[in-house]
């Protein structure tokens, strides 16, 4: 019985492709010397201001945008980390992207004296990388399942053929 070729290689080649790039953009992101948002905090202030007397609530501050984007960083992070290991090692991903996030942090408050490391930073980037986790464990296991339908398809065929 002949097996079918694996998609794995491929998949990966993609996947340490894009983990390089991400992984580029976001080292550009958390090493920069300032806060990457500096340049433009008079505009955020205004824009969550217009923001406010448009109806928005109260509760989506600087504090909330910042957090939420942290989470938005990283479900890149935590999506590429899920597709990295194989899908049975998937929570040892759950384990990584808190841990990438922690030593961010550290290396913030010892190399850059203008960059803030906080927990909360190190809370909302282990949520965002949760996130993308799960979404690249969901992914895996759909394309796993339809290949699975697919190989016993395709074996069916083979032994009704043969049987004629």
């Amino acid at each position: 019985m002949s097996r079918l070729p694996s998609t794995s290689g491929p998949r990966r080649t993609i996947v340490a492709a894009l983990a390089l790039g991400y992984g580029a953009f976001l080292a550009f992101v958390v090493f920069w010397p300032s806060p990457i948002d500096q340049p433009v905090e008079g505009l955020l202030d205004r824009a969550i201001s217009e923001l406010h007397e448009r109806g928005v609530p109260q509760f989506v501050d600087y504090a909330f945008i910042e957090s939420f984007a942290n989470i938005l960083l990283f479900v890149p992070v935590g999506f590429l980390l899920g597709m990295m290991v194989s899908l049975r090692w998937w929570p040892v991903a759950l384990l990584l992207g808190p841990a990438l996030s922690a030593g961010i942090e550290v290396a913030q408050r010892e190399l850059l004296e203008a960059r803030y490391a906080t927990i909360e930073d190190v809370v909302a980037n282990s949520i965002g990388a949760t996130i993308g986790v799960f979404l690249a464990v969901i992914i895996r296991a759909v394309v796993k399942a339809r290949d699975q339908k697919v190989i016993e398809r395709h074996e069916a065929i083979k032994r009704s053929v043969a049987a004629v």
